[in-house]
């Protein structure tokens, strides 16, 4: 059932259009706070006429000019550009307050105070100004009216109470009827939450109780398959076993014939003293053949060098001896014995000379030559 009332719009406060202060037009820029740096603010005396030089009219035109272009920069929305602020100072230098004006003006904190009295006379008490009331003007005419003829209260308002019980007593029972029919739907509302949380614990339980069955039906499956698997296996090994020891059967004799045939069974100390002992003995015997076959030939060398220095020797004693008879018979019979005796004594050391000589090629010889054990 519909309400009594109901609202087209929500209530709301009314949008304050105004603002209760005004904003500066630029917060960079900073404001005046001494009032007589405003350029508003009239100096001198203020009863006679004010004559503003030609730079105050410039000024004025430019203050004006600037208050134009700011009423139309705010009306078409777009923002003006800062004004340019004054650069800093340069290092030992500062900025200071300087009076630009025509005439200068002493600033102090605290102005001249001087103290002044004035005589005046007494005001005596005037009357309070009487109440205006206006000239009557027209006719005064009068009606009568008795009692009863215009309005019956207890009549006339008999209709508007039925209407304002009425409207109380079916908005009362609206109200008890929303609450009856509010309760019913919460309580209908819990007995379905009931219904629903039990249908779905039911639930719950049959998807788990399913999960458990599914769970248990793959791992049996695989548990069979892992069988079957397993069965295959064996049956794999089974058959390979009864086929290697068909193939192997025969297979081991002829491996170890051959493998006899190729050596690969042979004595250790046979295959020791044959491939460590015999080649090293073999290796050393022939080392000493070759020394003693090259000891043989430089002892044949020697022994041929000797005899061939020894017939050498042999002639150069003879040529030495003839010489020595043909040095003899050509000088003086009176030299004849001296130099028969020089030469002889030339003689025996020339043969005593060869013998030594030949006596040590035989022992050098002899020296060189290295016994061989046999």
């Amino acid at each position: 059932m519909e309400a009594p009332y109901t609202h087209a719009n929500q209530p709301q406060t009314v949008a304050a259009t105004r603002r209760k202060y005004r904003e500066p037009e630029d917060a960079n820029i900073p404001q005046p706070n001494n009032i007589m740096y405003d350029k508003r603010v009239v100096r001198g005396n203020t009863y006679a006429a004010q004559i503003l030089p030609a730079t105050a009219q410039a000024e004025q035109l430019e203050m004006e000019r600037k208050a134009q272009m700011q009423n139309s920069a705010k009306r078409s929305g777009r923002k003006l550009p800062p004004k340019p602020d004054t650069p800093e100072p340069t290092e030992g230098r500062k900025h200071i307050d300087v009076q630009t004006e025509q005439y200068l003006e002493e600033l102090t904190d605290r102005p001249v105070e001087v103290d002044v009295d004035t005589q005046t006379d007494a005001f005596m008490d005037q009357l309070p100004a009487p109440i205006f009331i206006p000239m009557k003007t027209g006719v005064d005419v009068e009606t009568q009216i008795y009692e009863g003829d215009l309005f019956d209260f207890d009549m006339e308002v008999e209709p508007i109470l039925e209407v304002l019980v009425g409207k109380t007593l079916e908005q009362s029972m609206m109200e008890v009827m929303e609450e009856e029919e509010l309760a019913n739907m919460r309580a209908h509302q819990e007995h379905f939450e009931q219904i629903r949380n039990a249908e779905l614990a039911e639930t719950q339980r049959l998807e788990e109780a399913e999960k458990r069955r599914m769970h248990e039906k793959e791992r049996r499956v695989a548990q069979e398959k892992e069988r079957v698997a397993r069965e295959q296996q064996v049956t794999e090994k089974v058959a390979a076993r009864a086929f290697t020891k068909g193939f192997l059967s025969e297979l081991q004799s002829s491996v170890v014939s051959n493998l006899s045939d190729a050596g690969f069974f042979y004595d250790p100390l046979e295959a020791e003293i044959a491939n460590d002992f015999l080649p090293g003995l073999m290796d050393s015997m022939s080392a000493e053949l070759d020394m003693l076959q090259v000891a043989r030939a430089i002892a044949d060398d020697l022994i041929a060098a000797a005899g061939t220095r020894k017939v050498t020797m042999m002639e150069e004693q003879l040529r030495l001896q003839k010489f020595a008879d043909e040095r003899a018979a050509a000088i003086t019979k009176k030299e004849t014995d001296k130099q028969a005796a020089i030469a002889a004594a030339d003689a025996i050391a020339a043969e005593k000379a060869a013998a030594a000589a030949a006596a040590a090629a035989e022992a050098a010889a002899a020296e060189e030559v290295v016994p061989v054990e046999e």
